[in-house]
């Protein structure tokens, strides 16, 4: 199949037909053949999602997930804030940009189909250039933000780079870039 994203042309053969039952999930949160996820909260956190969440490949390419017209990758890698933008800028990406309530729930539960433990995982939003002028890594603008109470806060004066599933309500935080992250990168998807 062939498909463009950001106005790179991505070959990719889906190379995993059927997914075999080694591949299934016993924690029943998941099922990968419909790519059902049924939201079960952490003791004490209460999701700012409340139906389930069907993710959809779309046009998107394999390991890619659609909504609103972009694709979604989730990385379990860990890296720092700047390294996990390099590497979605490596495909065609930046880290994830989020715009309204339907996006950060999308988010949220694409990081929880691959992170029942919703750790920390880095979004495209930082105050790098000038303390609290947060912008987002793709030039967007910051036209919308779920930062929980009392953030950002700047605690220890180093904390420039935001993240996703603070608190009990899986709301936003400043942390210091420096940290390591799993984290989301998101691209337009421009195929006709």
């Amino acid at each position: 199949m062939l498909c463009c994203l950001s106005g790179l042309k991505l070959n990719y053969t889906k190379v995993i037909p059927n997914l075999s039952s080694t591949y299934d999930r016993a924690d029943s949160q998941s099922d990968f053949r419909s790519n059902l996820w049924i939201p079960r909260p952490l003791p004490g956190h209460t999701p700012a999602y409340v139906h389930p969440v069907k993710l959809q490949r779309g046009n998107c390419p394999m390991f890619w997930w659609s909504f609103n017209g972009r694709c979604y990758k989730y990385v379990a890698s860990r890296l720092t804030w700047a390294d996990a933008e390099l590497h979605c800028v490596s495909q065609g990406a930046n880290l994830v940009a989020i715009h309204s309530v339907e996006e950060h729930n999308f988010v949220n539960s694409l990081i929880n189909n691959f992170d029942p433990a919703r750790g920390y995982t880095w979004i495209g939003i930082s105050d790098t250039a000038k303390e609290g002028g947060w912008t987002w890594s793709d030039g967007s603008a910051v036209d919308f933000v779920l930062w929980d109470a009392g953030q950002p806060d700047n605690a220890g004066g180093h904390e420039n780079c935001g993240h996703t599933n603070y608190g009990p309500k899986l709301k936003w935080n400043d942390y210091p870039c420096s940290k390591l992250f799993t984290f989301v990168c998101e691209t337009r998807l421009v195929c006709p």
